[in-house]
């Protein structure tokens, strides 16, 4: 008599599938999101590699040039669309070099990243001629 109510159920039931599903969503979406992240942060990085590359490029025109020129103030950089930067000089003074003449030249290279406005300063410390 046991026997007649005893049923076999195969597969799985809708409530196992949601579970199954929803887990698989959300383990899915954090590999997305950790994807997402670190191509964000590849492509950023990429943008100060250039920062910096351009910075010391015009830091080296700028000493060959026997650390003369005018400051310049958002001033496109060739061969660098969409980077600009600034350079200025002032008197630097420290009681360390005593009655020299020091100036400081800061070139600031500028640009932009998804609408978020990022910038990488170089200095250069020298005596004035």
């Amino acid at each position: 008599m046991n026997l007649l109510y005893k049923k076999f159920f195969y597969g799985f039931a809708l409530v196992e599938v949601l579970i199954a599903v929803t887990i698989l969503s959300l383990v899915l979406l954090s590999v997305y999101s950790g994807i997402s992240s670190g191509i964000n942060i590849v492509s950023n990085s990429r943008n100060y590699t250039m920062a910096m590359t351009a910075a010391r490029s015009l830091m080296n025109e700028f000493r060959s040039n026997n650390m003369r020129g005018v400051d310049m103030k958002d001033a496109p950089i060739e061969g660098y669309p969409n980077f600009y930067y600034d350079r200025i000089t002032t008197r630097f003074d420290n009681p360390i070099f005593g009655p020299l003449i020091v100036n400081k030249t800061v070139i600031t290279v500028k640009w932009k990243y998804k609408s978020i406005p990022n910038s990488l300063s170089l200095s250069y410390i020298y005596q004035a001629r």
